[in-house]
């Protein structure tokens, strides 16, 4: 065994974690070790102790409470949290690159020599004097990530760092990650619920159920682990994963490992080339709605001198459906949804709302909904306002699985469970309309599936849901109608399956693994669907 002392290495040994007033431990007999360089993903349902585990290794950031075992990190370590506004301090790219180094006492000259290596290596040069509030979501996270790097730290700690970028940001954020790891040397250890993309970049994978490593080994490894357990958790896995094992099982074929990446997971695919499919969204109703919530030519800005941020923004929400809208990051989205919801008044044009509906509004920052000392506590503060009482409580508590937290401050749980606890006071109020920003941020693939059944129940009782989201993948399993923001504008609304068939970028992962070979493949239901067909022909026939 290394040396606990040296350079870019973590070893836990036996490690155990206890959060004030509870008896059950958020981590318990946590065993790995990370060789210098190596870079480590850190894998599990929320709730399961990732970021209890990722934050007791950054001594500044360890949680209050009662630890055991022993945790031995290097002196130099950097972190990035998942929300990219949670750590900027300074109001411009150049000041926030220089904090860091000047905190530390080092020359002027190397501070600018420094800052100049890292602004080129990241491709962020010409932002350098850019005020930090100019910067879209996926440039703040650029840029806390170029902040950690010019430090040059032994080891860099990432927490869900892609959970509020865009598609596109994502890629060039996780480009990026593939460059430090390759390139630089430094030690990665991130916790990602999206394993799109990333699964195939790491070393090592970490997977933690219930506060306790459940597997621990090469990423392919672990696609066969959760693929040959039929481990709820499989469906994390990559859509090339998943659609590489389908093929291999429906033509009877056996490899020595599972497809981590698209180009293999199409040559898997490719004997199924011009099968025609009869794949389509199910749950989707094609009976006219009346509409429930209409924007009409919004334009809004934020202020006089400052550019609008919507320019002739039209968009007709109908009743009882499901709508989402995607976009970049600083496209809108969020800005839409203050103003359907009455939060802000637009600068010109209107909104329409159906008289009698009551709104419920769930913004991105879901930890300023909180406020008591439990989450219990946060959960009944609005119930005289919301007609309900500890019965209710209970009850979408269970639905959600926030019951085991109820004693937890809200500020300790992780970022999925605060973005279920968040849903749970906005389900409480009983809204007919809900307006959502990134409900899923932050949650693992198997709490998306649940939470897309709760959005579907919802949708059976005549609710209306508007949701504004990152997660295509998501939306594609919900959505009756999906809307794609660009340029202040709304410039496209379509049903779900004709709007990501027909987007070449915004689309879902299982468009990329099949687009040109399966035609119609937009989810994993769509894929199991076509799959089961192929296996129910004879063998001369497949």
């Amino acid at each position: 065994m290394r040396k606990a002392e040296d350079a870019g290495v973590i070893l836990a040994e036996q490690f155990s974690f206890t959060y004030p007033g509870e008896h059950a431990k958020a981590l318990d007999d946590i065993c790995f070790e990370t060789s210098k360089g190596s870079f480590l993903l850190v894998a599990g349902p929320s709730g399961s102790g990732k970021t209890t585990l990722l934050r007791s290794l950054k001594q500044e950031l360890r949680p209050v409470g009662t630890s055991e075992g022993i945790i031995r990190v290097p002196d130099q370590v950097a972190y990035v949290m998942q929300d990219p506004t949670n750590q900027i301090v300074m109001d411009v790219v150049w000041h926030e690159l220089a904090f860091g180094l000047e905190n530390l006492g080092y020359a002027p000259e190397f501070i600018e020599r420094r800052i100049a290596e890292t602004a080129h290596f990241f491709g962020i040069a010409s932002w350098i004097h850019r005020p930090i509030s100019e910067l879209s979501g996926g440039e703040k996270q650029i840029l806390n990530l170029a902040s950690s790097l010019v430090l040059s730290p032994e080891v860099l700690i990432l927490d869900e760092p892609t959970a509020q970028l865009d598609p596109i940001a994502i890629q060039h954020f996780l480009s990026l990650l593939q460059r430090i790891h390759r390139e630089v040397g430094t030690t990665l250890i991130m916790s990602e619920h999206r394993m799109t993309d990333v699964l195939a970049m790491v070393d090592d994978v970490l997977f933690l159920e219930e506060g306790r490593v459940s597997f621990s080994g090469p990423p392919e490894m672990f696609a066969r682990h959760l693929l040959d357990q039929d481990s709820p958790y499989k469906v994390a896995l990559p859509a090339a994963t998943q659609a590489a094992r389908g093929a291999d099982q429906v033509l009877g074929r056996t490899h020595d490992q599972p497809a981590l990446d698209i180009p293999e997971a199409r040559r898997r695919l490719d004997h199924f080339k011009n099968i025609p499919t009869t794949a389509h969204h199910d749950d989707i109703s094609v009976e006219p709605r009346a509409t429930i919530l209409e924007a009409k030519h919004l334009v809004y800005r934020y202020r006089n001198d400052l550019p609008t941020v919507l320019d002739d923004a039209s968009l007709a929400v109908d009743k009882g459906s499901i709508h989402a809208i995607v976009g970049g990051n600083g496209s809108g989205k969020s800005t839409l949804l203050y103003l359907l919801s009455g939060v802000l008044t637009p600068t010109r044009g209107r909104v329409i709302r159906q008289d009698d509906a009551r709104i419920g509004l769930m913004t991105q920052n879901a930890k300023a909904l909180f406020s008591a000392d439990t989450l219990f506590d946060d959960l009944m503060e609005l119930s005289d306002l919301g007609g309900y009482g500890e019965d209710e409580v209970m009850a979408i508590a269970a639905k959600l699985s926030l019951a085991r937290f109820f004693l937890r401050h809200p500020y300790d749980l992780s970022g999925g469970e605060m973005q279920k606890a968040a849903l749970a006071k906005l389900l409480l109020l009983s809204p007919d309309i809900l307006l959502l920003d990134e409900p899923v941020k932050g949650l693992d693939a198997v709490s998306k599936r649940e939470i897309a059944g709760l959005f579907r129940r919802l949708r059976e009782q005549g609710k209306t849901l508007f949701i504004a989201t990152h997660d295509l993948n998501f939306s594609a399993q919900i959505a009756d109608t999906c809307s794609l923001i660009f340029d202040g504008r709304i410039v496209a609304t379509e049903d779900m399956k004709t709007f990501f068939c027909g987007n070449a970028f915004y689309t879902t992962d299982y468009v990329r693994v099949t687009q040109g070979i399966i035609p119609n493949i937009v989810t994993v239901n769509d894929l199991d669907e076509f799959f089961a067909g192929i296996g129910e022909r004879q063998p001369d026939e497949r």
